[in-house]
């Protein structure tokens, strides 16, 4: 019988196996063992991704998915218990989802579900997109393709939460011409030219855009500046770096325009890296039902997540898990041990025939 209790033990052995990003052998290892214990389904392997492919009956196919990588820990590798919540690394996210990912698997009867089931175990989702194991799983099993509708456990703290932030990265350079600091006239600083634009770009609000009656934040953030190589020469150049977050209602090349024309011609830019929006699936029955029976409440992604690789391969889906995304890369990260049996309580009551 799964309860709070041996999920929260689930939870802390998952934590205790180092996974950052480029390092999921191990755990990789252990959630293919677990699913060997089912002993019905197929284990399906690549590279440091596991996939687990239930019974195939002709029914519709639901995928739950969840990346077993992390960030580096920040003194918090070691699991540890205080109180109600469970501290450490990967807690919120997302290996509270892996958990109640692999506590459904295990206990529910593949005969007694209203879809075909695939759980997918994913690595690298914390490092640069082009590496992102979801993708490449997407590619090599085709059939992946054919799922009804994907329910990503990211943290969302119990809420249900739609589509997703679109998010690029763009590389901007101020040109100047180097001087010594003490005959700065015959330079240009980069620091100087750059900063009413500086002054500027910082000052964007952030911007709400309701879409199916749920908010999405516009927002653009400077998050690197760099420039100057030595105390005593007027800099040559300065690069910063904006972040821009833009909502599902605006297609990557749309957000391209909108930023690039943010940057002085004078000054290069280029884009470095670039995520689209995950569609809001709020207009499939299958999500109605889901947000009607679990009575978890509606919201929308603020940060981007896989929902958005799972909605550009024409595939719905949503974020619903136990962990908690403000604490995600924090050093104090926990997981509220009183959300993972309602995450495993609402899943299984949606999957299984009889709810």
């Amino acid at each position: 019988m799964v309860t709070t209790a041996s999920l929260a033990d689930l939870l802390e052995e998952l934590v205790r196996i180092p996974s950052v990003t480029g390092n999921e052998d191990a755990i990789a290892g252990f959630v293919a063992s677990r699913l060997a214990g089912v002993g019905r389904g197929e284990i399906l392997r690549s590279g440091k991704s596991v996939v687990w492919r239930g019974p195939q009956q002709g029914r519709p196919l639901m995928v739950l998915a969840g990346h077993t990588d992390t960030v580096p820990p920040a003194g918090n590798a070691v699991p540890r218990r205080d109180g109600d919540n469970l501290y450490g690394v990967g807690t919120s996210d997302m290996k509270s989802g892996d958990a109640v990912m692999l506590a459904l698997v295990e206990s529910l009867d593949p005969a007694r579900l209203r879809f075909d089931l695939a759980a997918v175990f994913y690595d690298a989702e914390e490092g640069p997109a082009e590496n992102n194991g979801l993708g490449r799983l997407l590619n090599e099993m085709p059939w992946l393709r054919d799922a009804r509708l994907a329910i990503l456990l990211e943290p969302t703290n119990l809420q249900t939460e739609l589509g997703c932030n679109g998010t690029l990265h763009m590389e901007v350079r101020v040109p100047g011409k180097a001087a010594h600091s003490a005959r700065p006239w015959l330079g240009v600083n980069a620091v100087e030219r750059a900063a009413p634009w500086l002054a500027e770009i910082t000052k964007v609000p952030v911007t709400p855009h309701m879409i199916h009656g749920i908010e999405y934040r516009e927002t653009l953030q400077v998050t690197t500046v760099r420039a100057g190589k030595t105390r005593n020469v007027v800099p040559a150049e300065l690069v910063a770096n904006l972040n821009y977050r833009f909502t599902p209602d605006v297609d990557v090349a749309a957000a391209e325009a909108k930023l690039l024309a943010m940057v002085p011609k004078e000054f290069e830019a280029r884009i470095v890296d670039r995520a689209p929006a995950g569609r809001v699936s709020l207009d499939l029955p299958e999500v109605k039902e889901f947000v009607a029976q679990s009575g978890a409440p509606l919201a929308g992604k603020q940060g981007w997540t896989d929902v958005a690789r799972f909605t550009e391969a024409g595939i719905p889906a949503f974020n619903f898990g136990p962990g908690i995304a403000e604490l995600a890369h924090q050093q104090g990260e926990y997981c509220p041990i009183a959300n993972l049996e309602p995450a495993f309580r609402h899943l299984a009551a949606y999957l299984t025939e009889e709810s």
